[in-house]
């Protein structure tokens, strides 16, 4: 017969069961600590880096356009191009923007205006060849930089806007030759 002061008849202070109800509720603590943590606020959120292209495709765009105005008529079809490019360029990245903070696409691109600036002396010169040629290899080398960066349909995105952009500046932009076959 057992006594009933002995230690026998108690059931073990530490069981099997014990540890892993025991475990279980500390896992689901951790995760919920975590998870509250993750949403909390933790400094402000990091520009994305598809903002900055967005503005070049838009100042590219601009840019074009305005050196059409005042470029030799053999390469006023070139510029023109390129600014309708650089303009699909910034609407896809109004796009990708949009889906990646979960909004809706906006239906009309938002448009800056001059006269918030400072007034001008007189009217600026119209931008050169040149001036769109150099625009277009730094929005080139940006997004080439970029794409490592980044994964998916945003860094094929950027590839696209890289090589559309470098061949707009190497081949569109270029004089056409006078002499089949000769070197200009």
């Amino acid at each position: 017969m057992l006594d009933p002061n002995s230690d026998a008849a108690a059931p073990p202070l530490l069981s099997r069961r014990r540890v892993l109800a025991g475990g279980g509720r500390g896992l689901l603590a951790l995760a919920l600590v975590g998870t509250a943590a993750a949403c909390g606020p933790g400094g402000p959120p990091t520009p994305d880096p598809l903002e900055a292209q967005l503005d070049a495709a838009r100042r590219d765009a601009e840019l074009a356009a305005a050196a059409a105005t005042a470029a030799a008529p053999w390469m006023v079809p070139a510029l023109n191009v390129i600014a309708d490019e650089r303009a699909r360029h910034a609407a896809a990245l109004v796009e990708e923007l949009a889906r990646a903070a979960g909004k809706p696409t906006p239906t009309a691109p938002t448009e800056t205006t001059a006269a918030t600036s400072a007034p001008a002396a007189g009217p600026a010169p119209a931008p050169t060849v040149q001036d769109v040629a150099t625009a277009l290899r730094k929005s080139a080398g940006s997004a080439a930089d970029l794409v490592p960066t980044l994964s998916g349909y945003r860094a094929g995105l950027m590839g696209s806007i890289a090589a559309a952009c470098t061949a707009s500046y190497t081949v569109g932009l270029t004089p056409p030759r006078t002499q089949p076959g000769r070197p200009r």
